[in-house]
């Protein structure tokens, strides 16, 4: 009860700067009043479109999500039994994750075109994180029990399968929830720089670019709800016991 009346002080406060600060301007044209991007939001979540729109970039976010999982965890498995394996993927993991996200959009749009590249770019964003969660669950398995395996006549499949998986698992699953989030907001951005048709980086480029700024405002409250729904899915089931 607490918690949701901070909430709602919170966006009291927030809603009362934005209508302050849009007195202040005096020019609804370029930053709406809060009551006319209401009537916005009201507007687009009563039409189809809206939800077309919401699902095509859903539908781009889990196919690149489980591209990246699939490799990120193959990778990062044969990484954390290599060491030299390892070494060699230092360099690009560590470019991925420091290389401005403007940048890799820019580049993977001039090599792969505007079809292709929305996936390629939440990929690489994603990829660094799963590849060293996957990593780190096989290096953090107790050495107690590496010794225990080193021992014990079992085909190398079955001890990773049975043993190595499952105890790296917590670690994977980690690193993937963790990634939904990033995913989300790279994929939009990503959208929006290539103006991806049937998408919700699109329709903030076509507001803006036909001065419509109550339904920028209104498409940014539906993906700030949105992002806040997926990392409230994504902490309880972190919360959840491995």
């Amino acid at each position: 009860m607490r918690r949701a009346s901070l909430y709602a002080t919170t966006l009291l406060v927030v809603l009362l700067i934005w209508q302050l600060q849009a007195m202040r301007i005096g020019k609804p044209d370029f930053f709406p009043f809060p009551i006319d991007v209401a009537g916005t939001l009201v507007e687009l979540l009563t039409q189809v479109g809206t939800y077309e729109i919401i699902l095509h970039s859903f539908g781009r976010l889990v196919i690149s999500i489980a591209a990246a999982t699939g490799v990120g965890v193959v990778i990062g498995i044969v990484a954390g039994f290599n060491d030299t394996f390892a070494t060699l993927m230092r360099p690009i993991v560590t470019s991925l994750r420091t290389l401005p996200v403007a940048s890799l959009i820019v580049i993977i749009l001039i090599i792969y075109g505007h079809a292709r590249s929305l996936y390629v770019i939440t990929f690489l964003m994603i990829f660094p994180i799963v590849f060293e969660a996957s990593k780190q669950g096989v290096l953090n398995v107790e050495t107690s029990i590496r010794r225990a395996l080193a021992m014990e006549a079992v085909q190398p499949y079955k001890k990773l399968f049975m043993v190595h998986l499952p105890l790296a698992f917590p670690y994977i699953k980690t690193g993937f929830l963790q990634s939904i989030g990033l995913g989300f907001k790279v994929l939009v951005m990503a959208e929006f720089i290539a103006q991806s048709p049937i998408s919700i980086g699109n329709a903030l480029y076509r507001g803006r670019i036909n001065f419509q700024y109550d339904h920028v405002f209104a498409w940014t409250i539906i993906l700030i709800v949105l992002v806040t729904l997926v990392e409230a899915g994504i902490n309880q089931l972190r919360s959840e016991p491995h």
